[in-house]
């Protein structure tokens, strides 16, 4: 035994006492600590994924009447079958100055190539009536998808025209497998009618005439047909007038429903905050508002300002009246460098304290190895 103090243990005791230490530093370390992240303004300031559906998740819009108390009317034709009266009927829409909308079928535009041309050059509307005239619910998938796809593929190919986003079911049948199989193909509205003339039931003109101007309303949808057995071109005229009459005025679907949507809002631009930065300088920079900024990324005031918050910047100031940089709010000393240090997180110090423990391990390692 040694005289005159505690003993000291043997090095290798002494190392296995360190590595001890040192794993368990490690350990804890990795169990419980991450770099901590920077600041962010409020995550509801930042923009949100998109959910709007696609058209593949949401069906096709079943559309019977155009909701409007507008007095306007929309004059459809199906043209499934023979070429009948269209040359007469687009030649008495031409003259009284009316647009209405067509729907065809590959069968009618195959043998009829010239009078729809003719009807997409005189300015109508246009819509998928299927390739065969089928009663959609009773066949597959694939073949309501390629009685779509065939007769807009020879609309565009001799039309140079599409005939989305209007389907017409033939016999007004559908189901919501047609709906949907409608939207996969970018038809977003299935047209069905308000009136029904039963002109295809060969009517004569005056039960045509009192058909229809009996049953209209604002935003009525009229199914008219073609075909040579119809009495159209002796009652269209009148039809025309008689609602002209009444105050009615004409559109085509493609006026009413087609419009296109508007642009999703400028999110505007992102900047990260650094040191000496203020919320009047930033404002300045990108020429808005000190609120401009505050609003947009919802601050409860301006000493949330930090190193490394990402900023939403407005595109456009909320008050176009208000003077880049203007808002108080944050005027003369809000710099980050005048900001007090923020309280450190319990994680933050402890990460510190093992830190200043690893430092202190090393040099001990170091005085202990060095002799």
């Amino acid at each position: 035994m040694t005289r005159g103090g505690p003993t000291r243990g043997s090095p290798r005791t002494t190392l296995g006492v360190v590595v001890g230490v040192f794993a368990a530093v490690i350990a804890f370390q990795a169990a419980f600590w991450a770099p901590a992240a920077a600041p962010t303004a409020r995550a509801a300031s930042e923009p949100q994924a998109s959910t709007a559906p696609t058209p593949a998740d949401e069906p096709a819009t079943v559309v019977d009447r155009v909701p409007t108390d507008e007095k306007v009317v929309f004059l459809t034709f199906d043209a499934g079958a023979d070429t009948g009266h269209t040359r007469a009927i687009l030649d008495i829409l031409a003259e009284h100055g009316v647009k209405a909308t067509f729907f065809l079928t590959e069968a009618w535009l195959r043998s009829n190539t010239d009078l729809g041309a003719a009807i997409v050059r005189d300015g109508h509307a246009l819509g998928n009536h299927t390739a065969t005239h089928p009663h959609l619910p009773t066949l597959s998938d694939e073949e309501i998808v390629r009685e779509f796809r065939v007769t807009e593929g020879l609309a565009r190919a001799s039309l140079g025209r599409s005939l989305t986003p209007f389907f017409r079911p033939p016999f007004g049948e559908y189901d919501d497998r047609v709906r949907r199989l409608a939207a996969t193909e970018g038809y977003r509205y299935v047209v069905l009618w308000t009136v029904d003339s039963l002109d295809w039931k060969q009517l004569t003109a005056d039960e045509l005439v009192d058909r229809v101007l009996t049953r209209v309303g604002p935003g009525s949808i009229v199914l008219m047909h073609v075909g040579s057995q119809t009495n159209e071109p002796e009652a269209l005229p009148r039809i025309i007038s008689g609602l002209r009459e009444r105050g009615y005025r004409f559109a085509t679907l493609e006026e009413a429903l087609d419009q296109p949507e508007p642009p999703p809002p400028d999110p505007g631009k992102r900047y990260t905050v650094v040191r000496g930065d203020t919320l009047s300088s930033i404002a300045r920079r990108f020429g808005v508002s000190v609120q401009d900024i505050v609003r947009a990324n919802r601050l409860a005031s301006p000493d949330e300002l930090a190193v490394g918050m990402v900023l939403l910047i407005p595109s456009s100031p909320a008050d176009p009246g208000a003077n880049p940089g203007d808002g108080g709010a944050d005027q003369g000393g809000h710099g980050l460098d005048d900001q007090q240090p923020k309280r450190a997180t319990l994680w933050q110090r402890l990460s510190a304290l093992l830190n200043r423990c690893w430092v202190r391990l090393m040099a001990f390692l170091g005085r202990l190895f060095g002799r």
